[in-house]
């Protein structure tokens, strides 16, 4: 348990009480700067999340008002399939940069990041192949659909490229210089935006090519950080421990092992609806159902940046045996989520069509009810976030895999059943119950948890 510094205390006999004398004006302005340091990282980080976040959103949205809904639907398909693939990369390589490096190779990162560059041209290799794989396949089975086949040819060969820009901008925040990882993904928002606008103006805009863009802003970008980091010249001290990209590896296994399973539950349990979608109601529908998503989507992004806030306050206050003070937060998170959430939900069932035509231009009009239906997946995000933090503070993650676990196949058997009575609103509904059955697993476990706590 650490403890707090408290101010100095002299005794004044003369006075006959004591008198407390104030930090020095030195010490007051080292925590004024470190607030002010930390301060300005944090909104760097922020900003730096929330344009990546912004050049996904500006591609779907613009190829769902460009294309037509079956090529903005295989673009969609192609698209939770590069999520679902590049989880796996996330969980074996992202994350254990994240907190091995720091920890265990803190004297020799420029060898450690390059070593975990090697990894990454191997990981990425083999889930590229499984990605064009599904295309050859697919090619075998239904020879005329070229539009899908394109479109997830282009989600494999993009796949190692984007990750590699994930690899390098979070090399940056491993060395604590976000504002390197926000130059970069300014670089990247303007390479693929401008791009797409020429694509658009010359008539060669498509999923492939949008695929395509994204690959080469990645790399340009990933390029532009690598040089600005300087770690090609950089080399560790000489008395670092001497080690290999295989141990490096073996090491990343044995920490994202377990989230293995975790991801490919989650993945099933939120992107199954749309490969349902495509291959019982056509691409298209799948291309409203992605599209329709899309105002659900950005609350459901910015939840996860409060979840990511949260959590160095959840963890400091279980660092110091602050238990109750930290269940009062959770439950006080939650409430203002869910709060928040219901009223986004609330407001967008009364603007709906508005939204649709704002964004697609009363394309998807007919649809525009599904979007508050949609809504509610942040809601039940929102009731829960401030519990799983929680249970990530006082080191229970393996909740995560048991509450996707249920959420899983949950979300595949609602999706079939409702989908053969309510077509595409019975998959909106099927990801709403997925999601709550989620937060209503993490909510009992945190509440049979923090009993014996």
């Amino acid at each position: 348990m650490t403890t707090t510094a408290l101010p100095h205390v002299r005794d004044t006999k003369s006075e006959g009480r004591a008198h407390v004398i104030e930090p020095s004006a030195t010490g007051l302005r080292i925590t004024a700067d470190r607030l002010r340091v930390w301060g300005i990282r944090s909104a760097l980080s922020v900003v730096d999340q929330g344009l990546t976040a912004a050049v996904g959103f500006a591609v779907n949205i613009a190829l769902a008002r460009w294309l037509s809904a079956d090529a903005y639907g295989a673009f969609a398909v192609a698209f939770a399939t590069f999520l679902f693939i590049s989880g796996f990369h996330n969980v074996l390589l992202l994350e254990p940069l994240t907190v091995m490096g720091p920890s265990r190779h803190s004297n020799r990162l420029p060898t450690y990041f390059r070593e975990q560059i090697v990894i990454h041209a191997i990981l990425g290799a083999v889930l590229a192949a499984v990605v064009l794989l599904a295309a050859g396949v697919f090619w075998w089975v239904s020879p005329r659909n070229l539009m899908l086949v394109g479109a997830l040819v282009g989600s494999g060969l993009a796949l190692p490229f984007v990750t590699f820009l994930w690899l390098i901008r979070r090399m940056c925040y491993v060395l604590q210089r976000p504002s390197i990882a926000l130059l970069g993904s300014g670089f990247y928002v303007v390479v693929v935006l401008s791009g797409l606008f020429l694509f658009q103006f010359f008539h060669y805009v498509g999923p492939l090519t949008a695929f395509g863009l994204m690959s080469a802003g990645s790399l340009l970008s990933a390029w532009v950080l690598w040089h600005k980091l300087g770690l090609k010249e950089a080399q560790g001290p000489e008395n670092a421990r001497e080690t290999t990209w295989r141990e490096v590896a073996r090491e990343n296994w044995n920490y994202g092992r377990w989230l293995v399973g975790s991801t490919a539950l989650n993945s099933v349990s939120t992107q199954a609806q749309m490969f349902l979608v495509a291959s019982t109601l056509g691409l298209g529908a799948a291309g409203v159902l992605r599209a329709m998503q899309i105002p659900a989507l950005v609350m459901t992004h910015i939840l996860s940046a409060t979840g990511l806030m949260i959590l160095p306050a959840f963890s400091y206050d279980f660092g110091n045996g602050s238990i109750a003070r930290l269940r009062h937060k959770a439950t006080l998170v939650g409430l203002w989520l869910i709060g928040g959430t219901l009223a986004f939900a609330a407001a967008l069932a009364l603007v709906a069509q508005r939204t649709e035509h704002l964004l697609y231009g009363g394309k998807y009009g007919e649809h525009a009810w599904l979007m508050p239906v949609l809504a509610l997946v942040p809601a039940a995000l929102g009731a829960s976030i401030g519990y799983s933090m929680a249970l990530r503070a006082i080191h229970r993650p393996h909740f995560d895999l048991v509450a996707n676990a249920v959420a899983a196949p949950l979300g595949v058997i609602s999706a079939i059943g409702l989908m053969h009575w309510w077509g595409l609103g019975g998959a909106a509904a099927s990801i709403v119950l997925s999601y709550i059955a989620y937060a209503v697993v993490t909510c009992w476990i945190y509440r049979s948890t923090a009993q014996g706590t």
